[in-house]
C-alpha cells in the first residue's frame, strides 16, 4: 500500500534501555533479527535514532534523506549493508504508553507523503492494541504458573486446556532462611519489600536463564522446574548460581542497613522424579503447576536445608549430576511422612557442597562505544553461538544515576567481565565507572578479563587491571574460541599475569 519494501516493529526493552526488532520484513528481514532481536545482545539506542526518537517524543517522523542525516543510527545499516534512504515511524501505544516503533522504509517510487503516514498510524492503532493484548496474556499465563524464559511457551501453553500427563523432571524450592525475623527487625514496609523484590528477582532470573519454568512464589520461597533434556544439571548450576548471588544481595542490603544480616541464608531442595503436569482448578479459576511425590520431597529437602547444609538433593538427581560435583556428603536417610503419621517412606538424601568450575553463563562487556563494531563482530555474536550471553552498555545508557543503575544490574547478573583495552577505552570515564563497579563485588573481583586491541596497556584504563591475564586480539585467530577456553578452564589453571 505505500510501495515499501522493507518495513519493521521495534519494541523498547526497559532493561537495556534501548529498542530491539520484533518483526521486519525485507530482503535483510532474518539477518536483522539475528543481530537487533530480542535474544541479541544489540539494541538500537533511544537518544541517537530515529526509532528512538519517535519513541520518546509520541510523534510521527517522516524523513526523506537519511543517508545525509547526521542523526540518523546507522549501525544497523552498517551491519546489514542495507542503507536505510527514506523512512515513516510511528510511534506504538498501548493505552498512554508507548512501548515501541513501527516504520516503513525505502519507498520505490518517490517520497513518503501524508497519506502513507496516516495509513502507518491506522496500523499502529491495531498493532498497539493487538501487542497490548499478546502481553496481557503473556502475563496472566505466568501468573498461572508458567513463566519462562521464551514467555508463552508454545508447547507449555498447549498443556493449560489438555487433560493432566505424566512426565519426568527435576523440580528445585528455595526459600530465605531467616526473613521472619528479618521483618520483625525492619520497621519499614517499604524496606521489607524492596529486599523481597531483589530476592524474587534474583530466583527467577536464575532459573529462566538456564530454561526452567518458575511455577510459584510463596512469599519468600520459589517453586521452579527443569523440563527436558539436562533437567538435574540446569537445576544444581541454577541453584549454586542463587546461593552465588544470594552473597551479594546480602552484601548489598547489609551496607544499607544499621542490622547485621548474617543471620539470612538460602535454603535449597531437588528432586527429579515422574509427577503430574497440568492445569487443576475449575473451569473459571485453573492453576498449572506439578503434582507429585517428588514435589513434596523437594519442598520438605528445602526446609531440611540449613545449618550450613544449603543444597539438598535426591537419589535420582544426584546419579545425574554427580560428575559435576566438586564435594558432597551423602547419603543419609531423610524419611518424608505427613503429621501424624508415625511411619513414613525412606529416601536417600544428598548434601552437595560445592561444583567443579563451570563455563560462564554471561559475560558484561566493558569497551568504550567506539569500539563497538570490534565487540559485537569478535566477542558478543561468537560467544553466543558457543551459549554465553552477554551484556554491555549502549550508547542509549545516558551519564547519571540511570547509568551506574543499568551496569550494576548487568553487573550482577554476570559471571565473569570482559575488558576491551584500547585507546578509546582508556579515554573513557564510563568504562573505569564500569570497572570500578565491578570491583565492589566479591564474586567478580578476580573474574575481569582484558582483551588488548591495540598497544594500550591495561594498567592505563586502571590499576585494577594492571596484574590480570590478558588476552591480546592482535595475536588471535579466533578471539572467541580463546575467551571461552579461558573463562572455561579450571580456576588456577588460567594463564600466566600480564599487565
Amino acid at each position: 500500500m505505500t510501495d515499501s519494501p522493507d518495513g519493521s516493529i521495534l519494541l523498547h526493552d526497559p532493561e537495556r534501555g534501548g529498542l530491539f526488532f520484533a518483526e521486519a520484513i525485507g530482503e535483510k528481514a532474518h539477518e536483522l533479527l539475528g543481530k537487533w532481536g530480542e535474544r541479541s545482545n544489540q539494541r538500537v539506542p533511544l537518544h541517537s535514532s530515529k526509532a528512538g526518537q519517535a519513541f520518546t517524543s509520541g510523534e510521527p517522523i517522516v524523513e526523506h534523506r537519511l543517508q545525509q542525516d547526521d542523526r540518523h543510527f546507522k549501525g544497523v545499516d552498517e551491519q546489514t549493508k542495507e542503507s536505510s534512504r527514506s523512512m515513516v515511524c510511528i510511534p506504538l501505544l498501548a493505552g498512554s504508553k508507548s512501548i515501541g516503533v513501527v516504520q516503513i522504509l525505502n519507498k520505490r517510487n518517490g517520497d513518503y507523503d501524508e497519506r502513507d503516514k496516516v495509513l502507518l498510524e491506522h496500523f499502529s492503532v491495531q498493532a498497539g492494541a493487538a501487542i497490548r493484548a499478546s502481553r496481557l496474556i503473556r502475563d496472566l499465563v505466568a501468573h498461572m504458573g508458567l513463566y519462562s524464559r521464551d514467555g508463552t511457551d508454545s508447547d507449555l501453553v498447549g498443556l493449560l486446556h489438555a487433560p493432566a500427563a505424566l512426565e519426568r523432571m527435576t523440580m528445585l524450592f528455595a526459600d530465605m532462611r531467616g526473613f521472619t525475623q528479618l521483618c520483625q527487625s525492619l520497621s519499614s514496609p517499604a524496606r521489607r519489600q524492596e529486599i523481597l523484590n531483589d530476592l524474587l528477582t534474583m530466583f527467577a532470573d536464575q532459573v529462566l536463564v538456564r530454561g526452567g519454568v518458575v511455577n510459584k512464589f510463596i512469599g519468600d520461597e520459589v517453586f521452579a522446574f527443569f523440563r527436558h533434556e539436562n533437567g538435574p544439571e540446569r537445576a544444581v548450576r541454577c541453584a549454586f548460581a542463587m546461593l552465588e548471588r544470594f552473597e551479594v544481595l546480602r552484601q548489598k542490603w547489609d551496607e544499607s542497613s544499621n542490622l547485621d544480616l548474617r543471620f539470612l541464608d538460602l535454603g535449597i531442595g531437588i528432586t527429579t522424579d515422574e509427577v503430574t503436569l497440568g492445569a487443576v482448578g475449575s473451569a473459571h479459576v485453573r492453576d498449572f503447576t506439578a503434582v507429585g511425590n517428588a514435589v513434596n520431597l523437594a519442598s520438605a529437602f528445602q526446609r531440611e536445608a540449613r545449618g550450613g547444609r544449603r543444597v539438598l538433593v535426591d537419589q535420582a538427581t544426584w546419579a545425574a549430576v554427580r560428575a559435576l560435583i566438586a564435594d558432597s556428603e551423602g547419603p543419609s536417610i531423610y524419611e518424608l511422612r505427613k503429621p501424624g503419621q508415625s511411619v513414613g517412606v525412606a529416601y536417600r538424601q544428598y548434601h552437595l557442597k560445592r561444583l567443579k568450575p563451570e563455563t560462564p553463563v554471561r559475560v558484561f562487556v566493558s569497551h568504550n562505544h567506539r569500539d563497538r563494531v570490534f565487540v559485537e563482530r569478535n566477542i558478543t555474536g561468537p560467544l553466543a553461538k558457543r551459549g554465553i550471553d552477554t551484556w554491555y552498555s549502549n550508547a542509549d545508557i545516558v551519564p547519571g544515576e540511570n547509568y551506574i543503575e543499568a551496569i550494576e544490574t548487568g553487573l550482577f547478573k554476570s559471571d565473569w567481565v570482559i575488558v576491551v583495552v584500547s585507546k578509546n577505552a582508556a579515554e573513557s570515564d564510563w568504562v573505569r565507572a564500569e570497572i570500578q563497579t565491578a570491583l565492589t563485588d566479591s564474586r567478580l573481583q578476580r573474574r575481569i578479563l582484558p582483551i588488548a586491541t591495540d598497544e594500550t596497556r591495561a594498567s592505563a584504563i586502571g590499576d585494577a587491571l594492571a596484574g590480570l591475564h590478558m588476552l591480546d586480539a592482535r595475536n588471535s585467530t579466533d578471539l572467541a574460541e580463546d575467551i571461552f577456553r579461558f573463562l572455561a578452564a579450571p580456576a588456577g589453571q588460567q594463564g600466566a599475569v600480564t599487565g
